[in-house]
């Protein structure tokens, strides 16, 4: 019955287009007709989409306010290259300028460290333990205070990077459908329609209320630990650790795993139901083979506006994670290599504290590259999937 109804929707259509392409004087007057109207479809097919909801979501991000999405899907059809040596500069531009902000809070630090190792040697003179102690608890919390502040800005760019690319997919993917419908892949369209919205609210839950909730617990109790000589919280901080990548893991090999088996079906059954219609609109005589031309017009250009949708849906998701990434990734790598260099002239306490809070921005950006890529596998599998299906 469903291909019954696609059968006699498409009808009047092919139709009038197969009365266009009736008797051909010349060969390459065939081929200029059929391109043409291959050109005529894609633009109809790209007037019937609604880009206006995409639009107003990018138009709310510094880096694509100016950013015309329909635009970008034309440069994508058309196969306009990408400027290489101007993303480079933009690459190199943000992490210098990451450097450059962030490079007041490390002098802090360093600062900090310095001034515990000559209150500690000056507190030697008087040999009593309590002015070493009250020392070190002085600096510590100083420099507590301190990270936490760096750390929370670590915790607030990951949240609305991850809080960004949902945005910006629930808009996406009623248009995304839509395209899909276009090239006869109507049951996978509905598949990944559920399944995508499924993901995109279970990905935000897990990651705003279980990920980034215990990647804050274990900065906090690593802070804790080494306020004492001994590391009493150290084992309880290995496991909270390795369950936050233990549920990334689990995660990504459940999104993986579904779209597989999603995508090992449903394009074929929809490749089925366009190809009996072809064949039985193949059977008409007299319009049988124009009929046949007008499909492949029509199912060609519904593949190519959604392959462009979904190329461009990729390049924006990578653009609004590209500068969050860097400036946690700067951060993250600069709390390391300055706990290298001061270990020589600090305590091993504040060495361990501020390696604590470099190892919980790894984990921030983990999760934010972790939510990117099952983001990228999913279009780019189902893109895939229903193009070499026909």
């Amino acid at each position: 019955m469903c291909v019954l109804w696609i059968f006699l929707w498409m009808m009047p259509e092919m139709i009038c287009m197969a009365e266009e392409l009736e008797e051909p004087k010349w060969t390459y007057e065939k081929e200029e007709r059929s391109g043409s109207d291959q050109e005529e479809t894609l633009d109809s097919y790209l007037a019937e989409l609604d880009f206006s909801d995409i639009d107003a979501v990018l138009s709310q991000q510094e880096i694509t306010q100016d950013f015309d999405f329909q635009g970008l899907v034309r440069r994508v059809i058309a196969g306009e290259e990408i400027e290489k040596e101007r993303l480079v500069q933009e690459i190199f531009y943000m992490i210098f300028a990451e450097i450059s902000a962030f490079r007041g809070t490390l002098v802090q630090v360093v600062l900090l460290c310095a001034a515990f190792a000559i209150l500690y040697n000056f507190a030697d003179v008087f040999e009593n333990p309590a002015v070493t102690e009250i020392s070190f608890y002085m600096v510590y919390m100083l420099l507590l205070i301190l990270l936490m502040k760096s750390f929370f800005i670590l915790r607030d760019v990951s949240v609305d990077v991850i809080g960004e690319m949902m945005t910006f997919l629930k808009v996406l993917i009623p248009t995304f459908t839509m395209s899909m419908s276009f090239s006869g892949q109507i049951t996978t369209a509905a598949g990944f329609y559920s399944m995508t919205f499924l993901l995109i609210y279970g990905m935000e839950w897990i990651m705003q209320y279980l990920v980034i909730p215990a990647v804050q617990i274990y900065v906090a109790l690593e802070l804790m630990n080494y306020l004492t000589e001994e590391e009493l919280l150290s084992k309880m901080t290995d496991l909270l650790k390795s369950g936050i990548a233990w549920v990334m893991k689990l995660l990504f090999t459940v999104v993986v795993g579904i779209n597989v088996v999603q995508n090992l079906l449903t394009p074929v059954i929809d490749t089925f139901k366009t190809s009996l219609i072809a064949k039985t609109a193949g059977m008409l005589p007299g319009l049988g083979a124009s009929i046949n031309a007008v499909t492949e017009i029509m199912v060609g250009s519904g593949i190519i506006i959604k392959n462009g949708i979904g190329i461009a849906a990729i390049l924006v998701i990578l653009l609004l994670c590209a500068g969050p990434l860097i400036q946690v990734g700067v951060m993250t790598f600069l709390y390391k290599i300055l706990a290298a260099i001061i270990q020589p002239i600090s305590d091993k306490r504040m060495i361990g504290c501020i390696s604590s809070v470099g190892e919980g921005g790894r984990l921030l950006e983990k999760a934010v590259v972790t939510t990117t890529v099952m983001f990228l596998v999913t279009i780019a599998m189902v893109t895939a999937a229903t193009t070499f299906n026909h």
